[in-house]
């Protein structure tokens, strides 16, 4: 298993020299099997592994189980911390929201740590699952290619490397290794929608699906969607101008004269991108915009994914972030960096607090080259709240770090970033 685990892992690098590593592990079989699997891999490489359990505070036992999974790590000589999901949990879609929670505190602690990779216990069944969940919710080619192998999310990659092993084979390794590991009890509620398609195993067999055939499914569709996303990415190139504002203009030319499909994927991106979502909007509205757009009946624009789309000069769409969607007030502590509205890395630069909040609310006497600006735009961007009442507008930037120019002359109290949390173009999706 650990020779197959190499091979697997190989296909998901490079990896820096000493690779620093922390794996996502609940305690179950899955994410048990993945964390030792790790532990050999990165002690034969100089590397090291955190491991890290999320305790959402939705079950009785899930904190003892924690701190078992913590004791049984820690026999094994392997770093492990409990992050805990704090506050107020949702009424109505808490699976949901506590699977985001889950990710946000995983890759918060990972950026802390300064940890490049964050590995996932998904694996062949689950694969298998998706894409039947996905095929009942009309997906298209992405939804269908599965749970991709590596994801990069800006501040670290997700690593899921055992989605071609099954669960029997994880199962198998744990007991020839003495480890044991934690059932847990929703895995067999039938309030949940993969528990209820375990269910149906026996009928599905009987027409032919099965786990093997559903991620085969996803491999090969995995491939189309590479494909795909690499015309995006051309087609992307030449039509798409992105500014610091948080805003894009796209070529309409470009956009109606393109493969349909690779068009509904580049417009989609924009509109996840400006949109400040982690997620497309769904195909089906992205197709009708396209359709208004390619057939001229525009007329003043449309509003999907939290984003306005309007007419602008020489022939191109603007999209830009809708006013009234971009309603975040977030603190901002002194020296503090946040991430506000999904879209702005906003560093304050003094020592007093202040709250950030979209432009639109406040009136503030605007730097001349932001006149440029288009209204729509102008009136979402963050604006820094002094607590003495004071309203500035922070310094808008592409770089990757807040620094300026040598003899810029322009003082600097704080800097945005437009680093939307879905990239105009995708990164390689690798098939495992």
């Amino acid at each position: 298993m650990i020779a197959e685990f190499t091979r697997l892992m190989d296909r998901l690098g490079p990896f820096e020299p000493s690779p620093r590593v922390a794996v996502g592990v609940s305690g179950g079989a899955d994410s048990m099997a993945l964390c030792l699997l790790l532990k050999s891999w990165t002690e034969d490489r100089n590397g090291s592994l955190l491991a890290l359990t999320v305790d959402h505070g939705l079950r009785q036992n899930a904190a003892d189980e924690a701190i078992q999974v913590g004791s049984w790590l820690k026999a094994r000589d392997v770093a492990h911390d409990i992050l805990r999901w704090d506050g107020v949990k949702p009424s109505s879609g808490i699976q949901s929201a506590a699977r985001d929670a889950r990710y946000r505190l995983l890759t918060e602690r990972c950026h802390a740590e300064g940890i490049l990779h964050l590995a996932l216990a998904h694996h062949r069944e689950d694969q298998a699952e998706t894409v039947l969940l996905r095929f009942a919710h009309g997906s298209g080619i992405d939804g269908l290619g599965g749970m991709a192998a590596v994801r990069e999310t800006g501040s670290v990659r997700l690593l899921r490397p055992l989605l071609p092993v099954s669960r029997d084979r994880l199962r198998t390794y744990l007991t020839e290794t003495c480890q044991s590991w934690v059932e847990d009890p929703s895995n067999q509620s039938p309030a949940y929608a993969r528990v209820r398609l375990r269910g149906m195993a026996d009928i599905l067999a009987g027409e032919g699906w099965s786990t093997a055939r559903g991620a085969d499914t996803a491999r090969r569709l995995g491939w189309a969607r590479s494909a795909l996303d690499a015309a995006a990415a051309r087609l992307a190139a030449q039509a798409v101008e992105v500014w610091p504002e948080g805003c894009v203009l796209l070529r309409q030319d470009l956009l109606c004269d393109a493969e349909e499909e690779t068009a509904l994927r580049l417009l989609s991106r924009c509109l996840a991108a400006v949109g400040g979502s982690r997620y497309r909007p769904k195909l089906e509205a992205v197709e009708r915009l396209y359709c208004t757009v390619r057939d001229g009946s525009l007329g003043r624009g449309r509003t999907l994914g939290g984003c306005r789309i309007l007419p602008y000069r020489d022939g191109r769409l603007l999209i830009a972030r809708e006013p009234e969607a971009a309603d975040e007030q977030a603190e901002l502590g002194p020296g503090a960096t946040i991430l506000w509205d999904g879209r702005f890395t906003v560093k304050s630069l003094f020592s007093g607090a202040a709250r950030v909040v979209r432009l639109g609310l406040h009136p503030v006497t605007m730097d001349p080259a932001l006149r440029r600006l288009p209204a729509p735009v102008r009136q979402t961007l963050p604006t820094i709240v002094c607590v003495d009442g004071e309203v500035f507008l922070p310094r808008f930037e592409f770089a990757s770090h807040f620094k300026h120019p040598e003899g810029d002359p322009r003082p600097d109290r704080a800097v945005a970033l437009f680093r939307p949390q879905e990239p105009f173009a995708a990164f390689a999706f690798v098939v495992v």
